[in-house]
């Protein structure tokens, strides 16, 4: 009898006898290092995905390991600052991945800079890691002097010389800029421009003539300005410098009454300890989120207070060799939320938070959505804020609208499967009430999930899980993935280990 003949398909032999599969099923897929993996089978493949940096969780759409920070893109190349901004809407995960950043990066000796968290929930953890934790508000003990030049003025007066002079005037702008923006923020209105060079000229001045020097000193020179005030204003005396800049002395006496006043009107001042390798947290949860005012005014203030010591301890770093410098993690939650207190003050708000970029220092800046910046009175102001938008290195993509995500690819183009993949993390919850395996209710279904966008990249979808050391010390309202369900990140505190 003559043998069959089978035709060769993808499949295997086609034909009776000839064993091919009607479906062939997928291999399953394991995950290792490239050093292990090869000993136990030798078919491996690398991922396509970035894996240098902080581990994020798996690719949505692949499934493989997606790893990266805005520091480690920024050193390998990949992107071309070492910053990031973060959109997301409330409880789908934007402090659960700041806090694994922190993590990640505090590992390799990159200290926490965070700023204001408003629930506090980065505090405990800086706190475990060794850093300082400031608590921030009117009751509070640590208070905020606005004319104290801080640790960079400290740090000019020990360095000396040529840049020891340099790092005094910038010292000097900075408090020039946080004590006009607090007056700006308690007014509700910008400054004249009459108004705001007198005010500088008059801090330089009480600044130059005292050694502690307070708001106080500030409302006495203003009665009795010096020569210096009065040529610089074309004032022929006192009494028409009082006179003509009347509005702008009832404005800094506003500063020194009631809130305000306990906040930012006494001679103490917090200082920072240069150079603690556990990095630092500004609390101010003690501040109601109706405040506008007073929180705006807080965190300005601890901006101006925070990057002034980064500068310092890399200037020291580099005059003292004992001194180590592993750079900084600066983490800025509720971004744009001084800027909406008053039109007219992105600008100043940009200088009293720039630091030494290039030096070894990364930032992630945390906000809501695009229509935060677009929704700014002043349009002037409105193009400065895409600015911090478009000069990031990468964009974090949480939950967002439609809307809202078509307004920011007007500033980083999204192609529209990237729109329809973060507009998917937006889908409501079912009617049916879930719960997590703790008996809590269960997140939103885009808790966990974000796209990396780096321009001219395809963005990379990615699922974030928690280790159980972020577990116990992260503790917000935002929820985050587990392991292997869905459960709710208001976690308890704890202990690390």
């Amino acid at each position: 009898m003559k043998p069959a003949m089978h035709m060769r398909t993808s499949r295997g032999l086609a034909g009776f006898g000839g064993g091919r599969w009607g479906k062939v099923p997928q291999p399953p897929q394991w995950y290792s290092t490239s050093a292990q993996l090869p000993g136990v089978y030798p078919f491996a493949a690398g991922t396509s995905r970035p894996n240098i940096g902080a581990p994020l969780g798996r690719d949505m759409h692949v499934g493989t390991a997606v790893c990266g920070d805005p520091q480690t893109w920024y050193r390998s190349g990949l992107i071309s600052s070492a910053s990031m901004m973060l959109f997301g809407l409330n409880g789908n995960g934007k402090s659960s991945l700041g806090g694994r950043f922190m993590y990640s990066m505090a590992a390799r000796g990159i200290a926490p800079a965070v700023f204001d968290p408003i629930k506090n929930e980065h505090g405990d953890a800086v706190a475990a890691m060794g850093g300082n934790v400031i608590r921030v508000g009117p009751d509070s003990t640590d208070k905020i002097n606005l004319l104290d030049l801080g640790a960079l003025g400290d740090a000019a007066k020990k360095i000396g010389g040529r840049l020891g002079d340099e790092m005094h005037r910038q010292a000097v702008g900075k408090a020039v800029d946080a004590v006009s923006l607090v007056v700006q923020i308690s007014r509700g209105t910008p400054l004249s421009d009459s108004e705001d060079a007198a005010l500088a000229e008059l801090i330089r001045s009480v600044l130059a003539r005292n050694d502690h020097p307070w708001m106080g000193d500030l409302l006495t020179a203003f009665m009795d300005p010096p020569p210096e005030v009065l040529s610089a204003t074309v004032c022929k005396d006192a009494d028409q410098f009082t006179d003509e800049y009347r509005q702008l002395h009832l404005s800094l006496r506003a500063v020194m009454s009631g809130q305000m006043g306990s906040l930012v009107g006494g001679r103490e001042s917090v200082r920072l300890e240069v150079g603690n390798p556990g990095g630092f947290c500004f609390d101010t949860s003690s501040i109601p989120e109706s405040n506008t005012k007073l929180l705006s005014a807080a965190m300005l203030a601890t901006w101006s207070i925070g990057f002034s010591s980064i500068d310092a301890h890399y200037e020291l770093s580099r005059h003292d060799p004992s001194i180590h410098w592993g750079g900084y993690f600066a983490m800025q939650d509720e971004f744009w939320y001084p800027m909406r207190a008053c039109e007219g003050i992105i600008d100043r708000v940009d200088r009293i938070g720039r630091t030494n970029r290039g030096k070894g220092v990364s930032e992630l800046k945390i906000t809501h959505s695009p229509k935060d910046f677009l929704s700014l009175p002043n349009a002037k102001d409105r193009a400065t804020a895409k600015g911090f938008t478009e000069r990031s290195g990468v964009l974090g993509i949480m939950a967002l609208s439609r809307e809202d995500l078509n307004d920011l690819s007007e500033v980083q183009p999204l192609n529209e499967r990237e729109i329809d993949t973060v507009a998917g993390f937006n889908a409501p919850p079912s009617w049916k009430q879930e719960r997590s395996a703790d008996g809590r209710p269960a997140p939103p279904p885009g808790a966990g999930k974000f796209m990396l966008k780096i321009p001219g990249r395809i963005g990379i979808a990615v699922q974030m899980t928690l280790t159980e050391t972020e577990r116990v010390k992260h503790i917000t309202d935002e929820r985050s993935i587990s392991h292997n369900h869905l459960g709710n990140s208001k976690l308890r505190k704890g202990r690390v280990g």
